[in-house]
């Protein structure tokens, strides 16, 4: 999901995004504070459902899309917005929680401690952190990514060691 400021307004928006594609908006209401749950299936070779649902609201929209994956990766991702090839300014949106994170490997579905995930923090154009992730939960498939108070011009993402 998505926050849009224009002429003092607030717009929320949920979207997907197949790479190397744009993101594409959904019919899925959202507005600040929601939480919502997003589970991606592969049902064929190249075709993939995809679910959302507001928790809040208890509205759920459903799709499916064509995708050749490597099946190589799976991404939970706090990322700064962008127009064009520039970066938007990322909001000040505080704390961001990711739970019951899961995917599937070789069959098994597995938590993000058990895929070994790797963290990456934010950083601006002075490579000062921006958005930072958390250590994983002790449940192995929570954590949360929080915005430092760092200006977001020039984000980039890097690979936190350690």
């Amino acid at each position: 999901t998505q926050a849009m400021v224009g002429g003092g307004d607030v717009t929320y928006q949920a979207w997907i995004e197949m790479l190397p594609g744009s993101s594409r908006p959904v019919p899925l209401s959202v507005t600040g504070g929601d939480s919502v749950t997003v589970a991606i299936t592969q049902t064929g070779a190249s075709d993939w459902s995809i679910a959302m649902k507001n928790n809040t609201t208890g509205e759920r929209y459903t799709t499916t899309v064509k995708y050749v994956s490597s099946n190589s990766s799976a991404e939970w991702v706090q990322e700064a917005p962008s127009v064009g090839r520039g970066l938007v300014p990322l909001d000040n949106f505080g704390t961001l929680t990711f739970t019951s994170a899961s995917a599937v490997r070789d069959g098994a579905k597995m938590d993000v401690r058990a895929l070994d995930a790797h963290a990456i923090t934010m950083i601006n154009g002075a490579r000062q952190a921006i958005a930072t992730p958390s250590v994983i939960g002790a449940d192995g498939a929570s954590f949360s990514v929080t915005r430092t108070q760092a200006p977001s011009d020039g984000a980039t993402p890097r690979r936190r060691r350690g």
